[in-house]
């Protein structure tokens, strides 16, 4: 029979932004690409002359220096501007923070700021941990030590780029001596405190996507202590820079179809994939296709091969719904000292569940983008467990939330425009929604990642499973690998 659907060369399932890199890499690479965008998702909110953008992790506030490089380098995409003034030909980013301060984190009894000058966050720890002081310089020293060592490695090894060690040949793990430390951060933590265990939790989960207590010490040093995150992190816009990136895929010939879903994705030997949508007559084929959506949303996508895709959903689930609320708040109920990001922890002694620990991101002071003049856009990330979500235990959910946000804001009440839980509720149960917190089997190879690019012949998965402890860095990673190794078939 004649064929009647649409032929491309790759497709991509999912709009987020690794999908994106793959896709928009090789349609630049004049191959023929296609992606899949669910019709009903919206990644951002607007009301009333407000703008909130949803968030998994603060990497996706404030943007790496080295990750904008990269996009820059990758995908030919104008991220920096040349500053010809004075000698030389230097680069300026955009949006450069005047503080150096990442984002604070809230304990019951403290409040500290991660200034990225050192001597400037020893006296915060110094004065809010007095009593393990000793200890605490041991810890900074021992992680910065391994740190370094990490940066050693990747430049021996031809990357200025500080990321994930490449897998080694099975010979070479036999032969070849691993200087890394093997334990994990409980063990390394378990001398401390509740109060410190705490707060470097706190951070670990802050900058990644990952819960855990067992962190792998060289993936936490990484995170902890890979200072381009804090020196000056550039507050590009996400959304901003997904836009800049969508004009570059449609530039180089990339094309977009808005759908409800895909129903099936058949294997069909050399003709490569065949994807039915939901609800439609029409039928998409390509060689290639690449997943770029959380990975529990497609138990069966590919039928009788979906072992392949439950196989690595097994290594990775979700632990929590990172649920979202907006409130329009006036400027003066923001209290002195409090920085734009900040994660805080209302009860030590509970779980993280129902408004006990919150994520908030505050739109910069007199950014009329994000909020009329005079008022603040405030977005807080609250977690839910990812079995509980119903209408009842939101309801409950809600009330909590709200009383550590008024407890962190005084006259919180009295300065609220309006307090917005619409856009979760509507979104949650989309395909695309990715905001989630995993947690792992507790021997994941962090150096690998926990769900290969490629999970087997032509097909490859771009989501944050992939390497979670990276937060966004990590996503950009898996969507450049995708594509690198996809565009190797054709070399």
């Amino acid at each position: 029979m004649k064929w009647q659907g649409d032929e491309y060369e790759v497709i991509v399932l999912g709009s987020g932004l690794a999908g994106l890199v793959a896709g928009t890499f090789l349609s630049q690479k004049n191959h023929k690409v296609l992606l899949l965008k669910e019709n009903k998702y919206q990644p951002s909110h607007s009301r009333d002359g407000y703008h909130f953008l949803p968030f998994s992790s603060f990497s996706e506030k404030r943007l790496k220096f080295s990750l904008l490089r990269e996009f820059s380098r990758s995908l030919d995409l104008s991220l920096f501007t040349d500053n010809r003034e004075g000698k030389g030909k230097t680069e300026k980013i955009p949006g450069k923070p005047e503080e150096d301060v990442p984002f604070q984190v809230i304990l019951p009894k403290a409040r500290i700021d991660l200034f990225s000058k050192v001597s400037r966050f020893e006296k915060e720890w110094k004065r809010e941990f007095p009593k393990e002081v000793d200890r605490i310089v041991k810890f900074y020293n021992e992680i910065n030590q391994v740190q370094h060592l990490l940066e050693k490695m990747m430049t021996e090894g031809g990357s200025g780029w500080v990321l994930p060690l490449r897998p080694r040949p099975l010979i070479g793990r036999w032969f070849s001596y691993d200087p890394l430390p093997k334990d994990r951060m409980s063990k390394m933590l378990s001398p401390f405190s509740k109060e410190f265990r705490e707060f470097t939790q706190l951070q670990l989960i802050s900058r990644t996507g990952l819960y855990s207590d067992q962190f792998p010490i060289p993936a936490a040093a990484q995170v902890l202590f890979n200072n381009d995150f804090d020196e000056g992190g550039s507050k590009v816009d996400v959304e901003k820079l997904r836009e800049k990136i969508f004009r570059t895929f449609f530039q180089s010939g990339g094309k977009m179809e808005e759908i409800e879903g895909v129903e099936k994705a058949e294997k069909k030997w050399r003709k490569g994939f065949v994807l039915s949508l939901e609800g439609e007559q029409r039928v998409f084929r390509s060689k290639f296709l690449i997943l770029n959506s959380p990975l529990h949303r497609f138990p069966s996508l590919l039928g009788k091969r979906r072992k392949r895709l439950s196989k690595w959903g097994e290594k990775i689930q979700p632990r929590y719904a990172l649920v979202p609320v907006f409130l329009g708040v006036r400027e003066k109920v923001v209290p002195v000292g409090m920085k734009d990001l900040l994660v805080s922890i209302f009860d030590l002694g509970k779980p993280y569940e129902r408004g006990n620990v919150l994520f908030i991101a505050l739109s910069a002071r007199g950014d009329e983008t994000e909020a009329p003049e005079g008022k603040r856009a405030l977005t807080v990330e609250s977690l839910m467990d990812f079995g509980e979500w119903d209408e009842n235990s939101l309801a409950e959910h809600q009330k909590e939330v709200m009383r550590h946000l008024n407890h962190l804001f005084p006259f919180l009440e009295k300065n609220t425009e309006f307090t917005d839980w619409t856009w979760v509720t509507e979104q949650f149960r989309r395909w695309s929604y990715p905001h989630f917190l995993y947690q792992t089997i507790p021997d994941f190879g962090w150096g690998e990642g926990v769900v290969p690019t490629r999970i087997s012949k032509d097909f490859y998965f771009t989501g944050r499973e992939s390497f979670p402890y990276l937060g966004l860095e990590g996503e950009v990673f898996s969507g450049l690998m995708a594509g690198q190794q996809i565009l190797k078939k054709y070399s």
